[in-house]
């Protein structure tokens, strides 16, 4: 799987109401209902929007629009038209309005009035680390540790080499010591834990 189509996919519950409308769209209504949705994205709403007669279809492509939109923006990468074809299909757009959307979401020219506060940022596509003992090893020799204090010097100088990997192809490198890789792993599990209950509640699957 690339890793466009993962961006794509990313957190399939999210994408159940559009399935159950999407295969009741027709080629016709598509471009209107992605130009209508673009408007919205760009801050100039249309008027037409509150008079839809088909209010839950175009909330389907509204819904799939931002997405697009949103991820476009933000990895400046176009997009494969395979992978969103994968992706329309998956929602069970019929064979024809995935011909039309695959049309209007591969053109670069689509993304270039989103506001810039409307853009996500990057995400992590991948994660190394390794663990750097030299600054401690140095420290023990220079210092003629005792054998009470080696554990301590290792604990205090030993370093976590952190490699980071985002979706946008930039890379970056940090250096923590382990306690402050134990506070960022304890952060990070906090924040998860945060982020499952909030799943859970009820007006977050609205």
């Amino acid at each position: 799987m690339s890793q466009q189509l993962e961006l794509l996919i990313e957190n399939q519950l999210q994408w159940t109401t559009v399935s159950y409308v999407a295969p009741e769209l027709q080629m016709k209504e598509i471009k209107p209902f992605v130009l209508l949705s673009l408007k919205e994205l760009e801050g100039k709403p249309d008027s037409r929007t509150s008079s839809l007669m088909n209010i839950d279809k175009f909330a389907a492509v509204r819904a799939v629009v931002r997405h697009v939109s949103r991820l476009r923006s933000a990895t400046k990468v176009a997009w494969s038209e395979d992978d969103m074809r994968l992706f329309l299909d998956g929602l069970k757009f019929p064979p024809e309005c995935v011909n039309e959307l695959v049309g209007l979401f591969c053109r670069d020219d689509l993304y270039e009035n989103i506001p810039k506060h409307l853009r996500i940022k990057p995400g992590i596509s991948g994660v190394q680390w390794k663990i750097d003992v030299s600054l401690s090893q140095n420290n023990i020799r220079n210092e003629m540790a005792s054998a009470e204090s080696v554990k301590e010097i290792m604990y205090r100088d030993t370093q976590v080499i952190l490699q980071l990997q985002l979706t946008d192809g930039a890379s970056y490198v940090y250096r923590l010591s382990l306690s402050k890789f134990h506070e960022m792993r304890y952060t990070i599990a906090n924040a998860l834990k945060s982020i499952i209950v909030l799943e859970k509640r009820k007006c977050m699957r609205e």
